[in-house]
């Protein structure tokens, strides 16, 4: 550990001079700048004091050697060069304090990073500012990335940040999640016990996030397995078990991924970016901060999207201007899906109530995404009569249902193409045969001839009302589901 003597022969304490006091009575542990006197009082133990001029007009060199020696400090620099009194040359040794000169033809930075590196040279110093730090971290366990590098940054002195991307020449150390760069620990300086903390701060940084991305996709599975549960209960408990808030109240987003579900190991642009803006979404949609939420916003893929989970401890308001109703809302998200068409739908459900309404308004919000064009957000309860069948067109049980109940027009041969938008123009059109043929441009003695072959593979009287309304509904339940989103046309339709 060095001394005050030790100091005096390098190169920064060559421009010092010894006025009074001891030159070896503390070790120096740190070099600090002070410019109000207040900051001599919080200086560590061991600190050298390099007093500016600002701070010696508030207070004379005994009053700051009397600090300085309450403090346990090895030592204080003046500012240029300075005469002694008996009673200053008593007060240091009586304090064990060192006073010493600068140069006045030297800048007080100079000095302070000419002495600072020497300090931390030292072999012995550095091990224990070294040891002291790693021991503060592995006390942290549980910690979060922010407590981390605050208390790193503290224990050694510099200030660690996390960052993407390192830049050229700078001081980093790469962050590893499962083997793979998730960031850098980047700090400035070129103190050696920086360089080495950095590494051990990386290393919990990457096994603090590996644990949260484990609890992440833990929450996501136990989310996915309570959508689809046949048994709420059983499936709740285990949400709740997982950490999944299924006893608030839940608003849900779904944007629907016009590219589908990305391959294994490919970016998922939509999910990336689903995540990105998880944060700003309560604030987007009235429902106030994150801070007001129950717990941090759920994001997963789900069926033939990306689910986001908002959930409040009270029922709130959904406050959507319909100047936002637009790709304007979340320009990143409904433009991810990269596409030549642009973007992606949104679907907003409505607030519900527990495990049941959880389910309710995640496929709410499925629904009224299946009904919103590229770059467009719709809410469900601005659905009106829609949305019942919006709700059928986003129930999985429903679209069963209904393709079962068409199967028999698959085995119509040539027509079968046709068939399924032939019976909905029809059943559309009360059963007209002109305003059919007008909305396929068909002479009406072919949709005649189209509509007696499907009925006649359906086997379905088509004069009854329950069968009508029932083969309606199951045309519109498969081609919303089939067709382009916002639209009913099929892709094929004549």
């Amino acid at each position: 550990m060095r001394r005050v003597s030790d100091l005096l022969r390098t190169p920064a304490g060559r421009r010092l001079t010894l006025v009074a006091g001891p030159w070896d009575a503390r070790e120096v542990g740190s070099v600090v700048l002070v410019d109000e006197m207040r900051e001599l009082t919080t200086a560590a133990p061991g600190a050298l004091a390099i007093l500016s001029r600002h701070a010696m007009r508030s207070c004379d060199v005994l009053d700051a050697l009397r600090l300085a020696g309450r403090g346990g400090l090895a030592g204080i620099v003046l500012p240029g060069p300075s005469g002694t009194t008996p009673e200053m040359v008593e007060l240091a040794r009586r304090e064990r304090v060192a006073l010493l000169a600068g140069a006045s033809d030297h800048s007080l930075s100079d000095t302070v990073l000419g002495l600072s590196a020497a300090v931390r040279a030292d072999p012995g110093l550095l091990l224990r500012r070294t040891r002291e730090a790693i021991d503060g971290i592995g006390a942290m366990e549980g910690a979060g990335e922010e407590d981390i590098l605050r208390a790193a940054s503290a224990s050694v002195g510099v200030a660690y940040v996390v960052a993407g991307l390192a830049g050229p020449g700078a001081n980093a150390t790469v962050i590893r999640v499962g083997g793979r760069p998730d960031g850098y620990v980047c700090w400035e300086g070129e103190d050696p016990a920086a360089a080495i903390v950095a590494q051990v701060v990386a290393t919990t940084l990457g096994r603090v996030r590996a644990a949260a991305r484990e609890a992440e996709a833990a929450r996501e599975r136990a989310l996915l397995a309570l959508l689809g549960a046949k048994d709420t209960r059983i499936a709740a408990r285990r949400a709740r078990h997982e950490g999944v808030p299924v006893d608030g109240w839940h608003v849900a987003v779904f944007l629907r991924d016009p590219g589908g579900d990305a391959p294994p190991g490919a970016a998922d642009p939509v999910l990336r970016e689903a995540r990105g803006i998880a944060a700003a979404l309560p604030g987007a949609l009235g429902l106030g901060g994150t801070a007001e939420l129950s717990a941090p916003p759920l994001v997963t893929r789900w069926q033939d999207g990306v689910l986001v989970l908002l959930t409040a401890d009270e029922r709130t308001t959904i406050d959507l201007p319909p100047a936002q109703r637009s790709s304007a809302l979340w320009p990143s998200v409904v433009g991810a899906g990269g596409s030549a068409a642009g973007g992606t739908g949104a679907g907003l459900g409505t607030c519900q109530a527990g495990p049941d309404g959880l389910r309710r308004t995640a496929a709410q919000a499925r629904a009224a995404a299946a009904r919103a064009a590229a770059g467009e957000v719709v809410r469900f309860d601005r659905l009106g009569v829609h949305a019942l069948l919006a709700e059928l067109s986003g129930s999985e049980s429903a679209l069963v249902a209904a393709r079962d109940m068409l199967a028999p027009l698959e085995r119509l041969g040539a027509l079968s193409a046709h068939a399924l938008p032939t019976l909905k123009a029809y059943l559309d059109s009360w059963g007209s045969r002109t305003r059919a043929a007008e909305l396929l441009s068909l002479h009406p003695n072919a949709v005649a001839h189209r509509i007696r072959r499907i009925a006649e593979a359906l086997d379905a009287d088509l004069s009854d009302p329950q069968t009508r309304f029932a083969l309606q509904l199951a045309c519109h339940v498969v081609l919303d589901y089939d067709c382009l989103p916002g639209t009913t046309t099929t892709i094929s339709s004549s």
